[in-house]
């Protein structure tokens, strides 16, 4: 028998190497997927956020005072925020907070806020927070 016909398998450095590389794409690639579920989390806070100023502001013209609603503070459906509202000044102002909640609260915008005059604010970077989608 020569050489050629026996070696058909993998050498120990071979599969080294092998499960290294692996190693290295996925120390890349979970903390990429986890920081865009967390975006995408937040997405639908800000969607709600946005939801809940146009319900203030609805209230406003109807009434010329805003109303906290029914419920509050109240889960988003998905459960990874709490949305809540404080009405003051007689009505005349608002603010609505989104606090995260479970894994939710690994995402380094933490709480994210709008008020009536429009301002968006967060715990982390506002503007890279409100985006939602780049961070």
């Amino acid at each position: 028998m020569n050489m050629s016909e026996q070696a058909r398998g993998f050498t120990l450095i071979e599969l080294v190497v092998a499960i290294a590389i692996l190693a290295i794409i996925v120390a890349i690639a979970v903390p990429s997927y986890t920081n865009q579920v967390l975006r995408s989390n937040r997405t639908e806070a800000i969607d709600e956020l946005l939801r809940q100023a146009g319900f203030q502001q609805a209230t406003y013209t109807r009434t010329n005072q805003f109303a906290a609603p029914a419920t509050n503070p109240f889960n988003i459906n998905s459960g990874r925020y709490t949305i809540n509202t404080v009405i003051a000044a007689g009505g005349q102002t608002y603010t609505i907070r989104a606090t995260p909640q479970g894994a939710q609260v690994n995402d380094d915008c933490g709480w994210l806020q709008i008020n009536q005059l429009g301002q968006k604010t967060a715990e982390g970077n506002a503007q890279n927070c409100w985006a939602g989608r780049s961070n």
